[in-house]
């Protein structure tokens, strides 16, 4: 047996790990703590009956003209102070999107605070009449790069790729085009000049640019917070060309709980810089990047949180050097890609997670580079493959008390000289070939043989998982797997999602981004 040692990376890795989690103590001793500090201002935003001309500190206008509520976020932004809470109405009415909050911010003892209250804010607007100029048969352009920074990189597709659904003419969904032929052919049809940094519209008989309302998406994300100590709440954020809900710079102890981002032309969520960010019970769907990209050296831990049918990236996203926990998070069915990205020297914890893929000819389930990944009690399902080691890099993977079925090709191809950056533990292995270990594919029949060879995947077996539940992924309470909880010392194997998950997954299936707001599938 090869005697295997610890890479220095996975040291700096649970080194991190450790960190982000002693910043969950703090978050929840401030959060502790927010009922018996002294309350700041209470600022209030309501985009039907307020005005930025008010002082923002009555939830309705007093009729002298001064007091009331301000009509746009930005507005109470640019006047908080720290550790004010800002109210923002739910009126029915989306909000404008690109809100920075870049000064005031809150303390350890009292956050600021910014509730939404289902609000949603939309990165959608008419574009003027000024901002187009003709190009020829009834064909008309305006500049448009949206912050899809993968597509706009991507040689192969030189258009929009049509999810989400960007393009409004008159108050409807407009075609759109891949091709400038295509365009000539489709009245009010829209095309992604990609190489021009422009979309192009074909303006519908007898419409001119005076009676046609276009909206493209021209707002930016729609919340970024850039200070410290900020709680964001309840939100919802679509149709940004940029992200729904970023961090940047250095700030430290910033929250998103409950909040949605569907449909934007970046990230649902990002996390820039040096700064540290708790996501908890969010969701980012139908986003056209990953629903969570992550660079620099910045921390985060998303709690609870599902990503699910972004359109062109992973589902999850970690470069450079920053350092990520995914605790209890559902990743599926992101396309076209794998559904986790580990790029460069960032690192990734991913505990009691499901991560599922597709078993239709789709890339494998995780992309492991030169930095960590490392997951403990998760459900990795549905694809060709889980992952592939490449003896040409220096990534180090971590695999413990974890179910991997359902694969057509090897779970793992592991080289030999990759060894000492791997490990497996505790493993159930169900409904595919076997794993790759140096040229060879060890199956259930020679499982013991390969064991002795690799030294990997001590107390791992092949049994049926019995999953369940929505896509089968989640074990069941009959589960033979679970059944090892009554092992001495216990060991759970496999992932079991909270309901509240499953509940989040379900909010936005079938919903529809318009100009005017979120249109509700009908109940089933």
């Amino acid at each position: 047996m090869p005697t295997r040692t610890r890479p220095r990376r996975r040291c700096l890795l649970l080194v991190s790990l450790s960190l982000i989690l002693g910043w969950g103590v703090t978050w929840r001793l401030a959060a502790a703590q927010i009922a018996s500090a002294a309350p700041g201002r209470v600022l209030y935003v309501n985009n039907v009956t307020g005005n930025d001309e008010f002082d923002g500190l009555r939830a309705e206008p007093d009729g002298d003209g001064k007091a009331g509520p301000f009509a746009n976020i930005a507005k109470a932004f640019a006047a908080a102070r720290t550790s004010d809470r800002i109210e923002i109405a739910n009126t029915g009415t989306p909000y404008r999107g690109g809100n920075t909050l870049a000064a005031a911010g809150g303390t350890a003892e009292q956050p600021l605070i910014v509730n939404g209250n289902g609000a949603l804010i939309s990165g959608l607007d008419r574009v003027p009449k000024e901002k187009w100029t003709p190009v020829r048969d009834g064909i008309v352009a305006t500049e448009f790069w949206p912050m899809s920074n993968m597509l706009k990189g991507y040689a192969p597709i030189q258009h929009w790729i049509g999810t989400p659904q960007i393009w409004w003419l008159d108050g409807k969904p407009a075609p759109n085009c891949t091709r400038e032929d295509e365009l000539k052919r489709t009245e009010g049809g829209f095309y992604w000049n990609k190489p021009l940094k422009q979309v192009w519209v074909r303006l519908p008989s007898g419409k001119t640019l005076d009676d046609a309302v276009i909206q493209i998406p021209v707002h930016g994300t729609c919340i970024c917070i850039n200070t410290d100590f900020v709680t964001v709440r309840d939100l919802r954020a679509m149709l940004s060309w940029n992200d729904g809900f970023d961090t940047h710079g250095t700030g430290k102890n910033i929250v998103y709980q409950h909040c949605i981002a569907t449909d934007n032309c970046g990230q649902g969520f990002s996390v820039h810089d040096t700064t540290t960010a708790l996501y908890e019970d969010c969701l980012a769907e139908r986003n056209a990047s990953s629903g969570a990209c992550d660079v620099n050296e910045c921390f985060s831990l998303y709690r609870r949180c599902v990503f699910v049918n972004n359109s062109f990236e992973a589902g999850v996203y970690a470069t450079e050097s920053s350092r990520h926990v995914y605790e209890s998070c559902l990743i599926v069915g992101n396309q076209p890609f794998e559904q986790v990205w580990q790029k460069n020297f960032s690192g990734m914890t991913f505990v009691n997670c499901v991560i599922a893929g597709s078993r239709e000819g789709k890339p494998g389930l995780v992309l492991l580079e030169n930095g960590a990944l490392h997951f403990r009690e998760c459900t990795l399902v549905d694809a060709p493959f889980v992952c592939r080691l490449n003896d040409k890099q220096c990534g180090s993977l971590s695999i413990l008390n974890c179910v991997l079925a359902r694969c057509a090709e090897p779970f793992l191809s592991i080289p030999a000289g990759t060894v000492a950056r791997v490990q497996l533990l505790n493993n159930v292995y169900f409904a595919g070939p076997g794993v790759q270990f140096g040229d060879r594919v060890f199956t259930e029949a020679d499982w013991v043989e390969y064991q002795k060879l690799s030294g990997l995947d001590k107390d791992s077996t092949w049994l049926d998982p019995q999953l369940g539940g929505t896509f089968e992924v989640n074990l069941g309470a009959d589960s033979p797997v679970l059944a090892l909880r009554k092992a001495k010392p216990p060991k759970r194997v496999g992932a079991v999602l909270p309901a509240s998950v499953w509940d989040l997954y379900a909010k936005t299936r079938g919903d529809t981004a318009t100009p005017t707001g979120i249109v509700r599938a009908p109940a089933p």
